[in-house]
């Protein structure tokens, strides 16, 4: 299977991220009997959800755009999994929300007997306890929504350092491929000019040894010649002054 890029798995560790939290949101929902508790922890879920399925639509348009069919599967392939999760969550969501209406209905039922006098003091002193028990649980939820916020931006800050970092990693990958190859196109070049200085050495050998050859040559001539002047031209004038000088004596 294809290794996938520091980015994209920064990508996924963002959706499983985001996913455990909406998880997290989706069981408080759950428990609370307040209206406004529910919208607003419906308005953080629905929040996280849009950016569940846009961030889910990215990673498919990247898988679209990868060259190999292989990396493109390996990508869907992990995303299939994201996407079961997501289908999950929001079967979750749907029976939190019917949860928390029955929660707020049964709440707002007692409420209404009390105000009513239909609930006896024992009843009543139960309801109380109740209800400050919730308006405490209001108040961690709001607390915790609040540190939910602040863990999403350190979350935020993180992946920006980590997309900075594998970017930095990037370049430093291809900078190390640039240097492997600059230095094998040296070793190339230095095999090249060690050759080029043996030949060179080798004509120059070759050059004084063909002067050598020539110096030799020319001398063998020059003896020939005048070995050829001094039969022909050196004895033949000797013969000539010896007969003449018998003949006039």
């Amino acid at each position: 299977m294809a290794t996938l890029s520091p980015e994209i798995l920064a990508r996924f560790e963002n959706i499983n991220r985001r996913q455990l939290d909406l998880e997290t949101k989706v069981t408080q929902l759950k428990n609370v009997i307040t209206l406004t508790a529910q919208q607003e922890l419906y308005s953080d879920i629905r929040d996280g959800v849009k950016d569940l399925e846009k961030w889910i639509e990215d990673i498919k348009q990247t898988a679209d755009e990868q060259e190999r069919e292989k990396d493109k599967q390996t990508i869907l392939h992990r995303l299939q999994r994201n996407e079961e999760q997501y289908k999950q969550l929001q079967a979750s969501i749907r029976r939190a929300v019917l949860t928390s209406k029955q929660n707020i209905e049964r709440e707002a039922k007692i409420e209404r007997e009390m105000l009513l006098g239909r609930v006896d003091g024992r009843n009543t002193f139960a309801f109380e306890m109740r209800r400050r028990n919730f308006t405490s649980e209001d108040a961690l939820l709001h607390s915790a929504s609040d540190v939910t916020d602040a863990l999403r931006r350190t979350t935020q800050l993180m992946q920006q350092e980590i997309e900075r970092s594998a970017y930095s990693a990037k370049i430093l990958d291809e900078s190390s491929r640039a240097l492997k190859s600059t230095y094998s196109e040296y070793r190339g070049f230095s095999s090249v000019l060690r050759g080029s200085k043996q030949l060179i050495t080798k004509l120059e050998q070759i050059d004084w040894t063909d002067r050598l050859l020539i110096l030799f040559g020319l001398f063998v001539f020059v003896l020939v010649v005048l070995y050829i002047l001094k039969k022909r031209v050196w004895n033949t004038g000797f013969g000539w002054m010896s007969w003449f000088a018998s003949w006039v004596i």
